[in-house]
C-alpha cells in the first residue's frame, strides 16, 4: 500500500506514523509538510507513467503553500488522480470545510481528536479500511 501523508504537524505526523506501523502491514509511506511538496511527489508520479501512485492520501486541510482545499481541488478535478481516495484530516470541524470536502469529493472526512489513543486508532480504521479496496 503506497500512502502519501500531507501533514505540517510534526507530532501529527509521528502519531500518524505510529499508527500505521502497528498494523503490520506491508506500506510505503512518503510524507509532505506543505502543499507544494505534495504537488511535487504527485507530479513526479504522474511522470513515471504513474508506477508508485498513491494508494491512499492522507491530507491536512490547514498546510500552507498552497492548502489542503486546493490540493483536493487538484486532485479530484485531475483524471490522473481522481480515484486516489483522500481522507481529510484536520483540526477543523467547521460546517463550511466538511461541505468543501465533499462537495469536492474527498473519500471522509476525520476531525482530529485531542486523545492521542484516539487519533492512532482512527488513522489504523482508515489505513485497514481503504487497504482492503486496493
Amino acid at each position: 500500500m503506497n500512502i502519501l501523508l500531507v501533514e505540517d504537524n510534526l507530532a501529527d505526523l509521528f502519531i500518524i506514523q505510529e499508527a500505521i506501523d502497528e498494523l503490520n502491514v506491508a506500506y510505503r509511506l512518503e510524507t509532505a509538510t506543505n502543499g507544494e511538496m505534495a504537488l511535487k511527489k504527485i507530479r513526479e508520479i504522474s511522470q513515471r507513467n504513474n508506477v508508485g501512485l498513491f494508494d491512499l492520501i492522507l491530507l491536512d486541510l490547514n498546510i500552507p503553500n498552497p492548502d489542503g482545499r486546493l490540493i483536493l481541488k487538484f486532485l479530484k478535478s485531475d483524471l490522473r488522480f481522481s480515484n486516489i481516495p483522500v481522507v481529510i484530516l484536520t483540526t477543523s470541524s467547521d460546517l463550511k470545510d466538511i461541505k468543501y470536502a465533499y462537495q469536492n469529493h474527498a473519500n471522509a472526512f476525520v476531525t482530529k481528536p485531542y486523545d492521542i489513543e484516539n487519533f492512532s486508532e482512527y488513522i489504523k480504521n482508515i489505513s485497514l479500511y481503504f487497504r482492503k479496496l486496493t
